[in-house]
């Protein structure tokens, strides 16, 4: 079994400390896709283990705690060949879109991407994902390391339903919704991803954007996820006069209660 690991240059230099370097196997650069030189992901070989592995570990964590974007994506195993691999992971930066037209770029590397797939695809197509690889282990936006074990085997591309592409191209906002409520200390389900994605998905049927989706998504997480259908937040939503944002700023926590409590008989 040979150790791998996705590093995202743009993100900074990957030195490790009391321990060799690590072997450059080259970009992920699809082969459809050739112009993405440059600015994919670099897969290296992790060739001494017992030593690579902790320093890798080490510069993940050191990233998480700094709140700075990962340069250690994920670290991985696989029994197959150097090339199969690289080339595997390199293809898989593009998913089809359901509609069809050209494929689209696909982060699935970044643990901050990688941490809601489990959520969002089924376990054959998370096999079809890793394919070769047999073992993925990355660091979770929460701070935890997570190990997903794969088939091993290679399969066709990866294929998603609309829906699952729709909730994929909302991981980026679900994410900051997160980081939001992490930053502030507040308790969350431990569903929270996914009720978030339902609201995002929600306010974006109502139009919203920007700071109004965020707020409007945190809202239907803390507040109910019925509080839109509370008569005080569909007169915002289907005749706003301001932004949602401005229209709920001046509402303190007594007013938040009530809606709580009033959205109940909305279940």
């Amino acid at each position: 079994m040979v150790h791998y690991v996705i590093v995202e240059p743009a993100n900074g230099k990957l030195e490790l400390s009391g321990a060799p370097p690590v072997y450059k196997i080259g970009e992920l650069v699809p082969a459809a896709r050739p112009d993405l030189e440059g600015v994919a992901p670099v897969l290296y070989c992790a060739e001494h283990p017992d030593e690579q592995l902790p320093a890798l570990r080490y510069v993940a964590t050191l990233d998480a705690s700094r709140r700075a974007p990962p340069r250690v994506c994920a670290i991985v195993a696989s029994g197959k060949a150097t090339g199969r691999v690289h080339q595997h992971l390199a293809d898989r930066l593009l998913l089809a879109r359901p509609e069809g037209g050209d494929a689209a770029v696909f982060r699935y590397y970044d643990p901050r991407v990688f941490a809601h797939l489990p959520r969002i695809l089924k376990s054959g197509q998370l096999d079809v994902l890793l394919g070769p690889v047999a073992t993925w282990a990355f660091l979770d936006p929460a701070g935890e390391w997570k190990t997903l074990e794969g088939a091993g085997v290679a399969g066709e591309g990866l294929a998603v339903t609309a829906e699952q592409y729709g909730r994929l191209s909302r991981i980026e906002l679900v994410q900051r919704a997160l980081e939001t409520l992490r930053s502030n200390k507040s308790t969350m389900p431990p569903d929270a991803p996914a009720l978030l994605d339902v609201q995002y998905a929600k306010g974006l049927t109502y139009g919203l954007d920007g700071a109004d989706l965020v707020a409007f998504a945190l809202h239907g997480l803390l507040v109910s996820p019925y509080f839109d259908r509370h008569p005080r937040i569909s007169r915002i939503l289907q005749a706003p006069q301001q932004t949602y944002v401005d229209s709920v700023a001046n509402w303190d926590s007594s007013d938040w209660e009530t809606i709580a409590r009033e959205s109940i008989q909305y279940q």
